[in-house]
């Protein structure tokens, strides 16, 4: 199992608007296909930036999920309003727990 901390960087004066869509639609559209989200924030300090942490139990749950979603019909009208609030490439870090991690 591991987690994938994910940050999406707004276009200047989006991010509010960017965390709102990603609470509302993006995320919920993801769990419905059998992603697990951990958590979502914004950045002290940033107000651009959005993280959210996803779950998956191996590389294979992770395909599975994303297929689901990215096939899904709504995704494509999804994906574009995303395209249109984030101003630059996502970063995505992967974190696998230790044995004593209470995330596991």
């Amino acid at each position: 199992m591991y987690y994938e901390i994910r940050t999406e960087h707004a276009r200047p004066g989006l991010g509010p608007e960017l965390a709102r869509y990603m609470d509302e639609t993006v995320i919920p559209l993801h769990q419905e296909r059998g992603m697990t989200v951990a958590g979502s924030f914004t950045v002290a300090g940033d107000e651009d930036a959005f993280v959210w942490v996803r779950r998956f139990e191996d590389d294979a749950d992770r395909d599975r999920v994303l297929d689901a979603v990215h096939s899904h019909p709504r995704c494509a009208a999804v994906a574009d309003t995303v395209s249109a609030l984030v101003g630059r490439k996502a970063s995505t870090v992967r974190w696998e727990p230790t044995s004593g991690s209470g995330l596991r």
